[in-house]
């Protein structure tokens, strides 16, 4: 079994390369969707050599003989399973017996988000010849990658630091940037200029007047009456729960690696390895000093925890959760 980027899969099928089985996992459910219509728009597939079934409604014995059955008038035939972590005991079972000796001329395509608190076991029971392909959440220097290429496409020239401000203010989750990106392109339309880091300020609902990162530091400083207030701001102006969960976890997650760093000794090179300037490495590390391990630990579970809420049909108000996440990280013990 092979590990491939997102990119990596797209230049294996550029190349008209199939594997009998992929396994596309991770949390961006939006990039695992547009690599299933990527795959359609590359090979084209006749409808009666490609059908996308939903695991938990499907019939697995079914959609296994079909990618037991010889294509017709084709050298492939592509079968996509959605949703497989929701595959009860017996078919899952049934799954992974096929894993076991795939069929040579088909292609089956697993999809899953799979709880975080499971066992996956479809890895383990991947053969040589396929691949599994990482779709996990961006990092920010892919996030202004991926953001920088959608814009590209749709005729939009960037400033670098507009798309930095952008995936700061946004996050790197990959809806919400094609959201973005669309808006972008709409306020764009007929201007002969660069997109600029005052216009992804302005679309991103701030003033000049306004910090967009009132929120970050006041996590960052532990001061849970300045974080509510933020947080209910940002909100009445109509940022995105998500986003706003972002700042918050990228926050959490840089203090503790400034503070790992700092207990590991590694001295001057520490602030390079954390990806921040000197001047940012230190002020970080002063605010990392209201923290212990444990509580920013804590808080990262929370974190994901919230994001599970908010991407789930829970009935829960989105508001009321990041409200809640915020004070609970910076005035907790």
């Amino acid at each position: 079994m092979q590990t491939l980027t997102p990119k990596a899969l797209a230049d294996e099928w550029a190349k008209s390369k199939t594997r009998p089985v992929y396994y596309l996992c991770g949390e961006e459910t939006a990039m695992k969707e547009s690599a299933l219509k990527r795959l359609e728009a590359i090979f084209k597939p006749e409808s009666f050599n490609f059908s996308v079934r939903d695991s938990e409604t499907t019939d697995i014995a079914q959609a296994l003989d079909e990618a037991q059955t010889s294509p017709m008038l084709a050298e492939v035939r592509f079968v996509a399973l959605k949703r497989v972590e929701k595959l009860k005991k017996e078919p899952m079972k049934a799954l992974l017996a096929y894993l076991e000796n795939p069929c040579p001329s088909a292609c089956l395509l697993l999809l899953s988000d799979w709880p975080r608190e499971k066992v996956d076991p479809i890895p383990a029971a991947l053969g040589t010849e396929c691949a599994i392909v990482n779709f996990n959440p961006m990092s920010p220097a892919q996030a202004v990658e991926h953001l920088n290429t959608v814009l590209l496409a749709g005729g939009v020239k960037t400033d670098g630091e507009a798309l930095e401000t952008l995936v700061e203010l946004l996050g790197t989750d990959s809806v919400t940037l094609d959201g973005e990106a669309e808006k972008i392109a709409i306020y764009m339309h007929g201007q002969n200029r660069v997109f600029s880091p005052d216009d992804a300020l302005a679309l991103a609902g701030f003033a000049r007047a306004q910090n967009p990162f009132e929120l970050s530091n006041a996590v960052c400083a532990k001061r849970p009456a300045q974080a509510a207030q933020a947080a209910a701001g940002m909100l009445a102006s109509g940022a995105e729960p998500l986003a706003l969960l972002s700042q918050i976890s990228r926050s959490v997650e840089r203090l503790l690696k400034v503070k790992r760093l700092s207990a590991a000794g590694e001295g001057p090179a520490a602030c390079y390895q954390a990806g921040m300037s000197p001047g940012q490495y230190h002020a970080a590390l002063r605010d990392a000093g209201a923290y212990t391990e444990e509580k920013l630990l804590r808080s990262l579970r929370r974190c994901l925890e919230a994001e599970e809420l908010l991407k789930s049909s829970s009935k829960r108000d989105p508001g009321l959760v990041i409200r809640q996440l915020a004070f609970e990280i910076t005035g907790a013990k």
